[in-house]
């Protein structure tokens, strides 16, 4: 990977800034797009600029994305890794409509924009990697709206692949990672606190995924554990629900 150059998001913090090492402890060049960039000032610092390039962008704002157009006038890009995302664990009638929209803004609608505004930027046969949920699998009381966007970022991950069969897509579905996105999701940090001994290290899951870009895997679902009880999930979900309702609650 030495020499490639990839556009990074969600790299201040927890499992995006864990991949952002990585990639600049391999030499790659990379651009950060980030709300705050004085959060990797310090990282910019240890590897110099010409390696990571700070961009202030928020993706909430279409506007923004758009514009950066502007910042990459006759680059090439290698790939994009979207980490972005968030959700808050909160019953459908407790979410407000700001809420749902940041939760579909950034973990579906944002990634559509950043990438149809960088295609005509990227080599002819780009990695593109979302780091997705295993929400996406399951009917969580409590996450409707994650679990949702998560499932609408899959299909789009999925079709991509298709529909791109140059594109190299990495579909990285985890379970819980301890990272500050808990602090947001649920600031009384319940369910942080009450499953953090299953909860996945961000350096390692990183690691993975970097291995999975240079072994040009498809999909990598974490914890395996989790991915298969889901599988079996699957072959009778309604009756699972109804009748093991109290599973499908742990986010309350």
């Amino acid at each position: 990977m030495i020499g490639r150059h990839y556009v990074v998001t969600g790299g201040s913090s927890g499992l995006g800034k864990s991949i952002l090492d990585i990639l600049l402890q391999k030499q790659v060049y990379v651009t950060a797009l980030v709300r705050d960039v004085n959060k990797l000032k310090p990282l910019q610092l240890k590897y110099g600029s010409s390696h990571l390039t700070l961009i202030q962008c928020d993706l909430q704002s279409t506007t923004q994305i758009t514009e950066l157009t502007n910042h990459f006038k006759g680059q090439t890009i290698d790939g994009i890794i979207y980490s972005s995302g968030l959700g808050y664990f909160k019953s459908i009638d407790q979410h407000t409509i700001e809420e749902m929209h940041e939760t579909y803004m950034l973990n579906v609608i944002s990634f559509n924009t950043l990438l149809t505004t960088l295609t005509p930027y990227l080599n002819r046969m780009p990695t593109i990697v979302g780091i997705g949920s295993q929400s996406a699998f399951l009917t969580q009381a409590s996450a409707a709206h994650y679990g949702a966007s998560k499932a609408a970022f899959n299909q789009i991950l999925n079709a991509l692949r298709i529909e791109k069969p140059n594109y190299h897509v990495l579909t990285v579905n985890t379970g819980p990672i301890a990272t500050p996105f808990h602090e947001k999701a649920d600031p009384s940090l319940t369910y942080a606190n009450k499953y953090k001994k299953i909860m996945l290290n961000s350096d390692k899951l990183a690691q993975r995924i970097i291995k999975g870009i240079i072994t040009q895997k498809d999909e990598i679902n974490a914890p395996r554990w989790m991915h298969y009880l889901l599988r079996i999930y699957q072959l009778a979900p309604r009756f699972l629900e109804k009748h093991f309702t109290f599973l499908f609650n742990n986010k309350s």
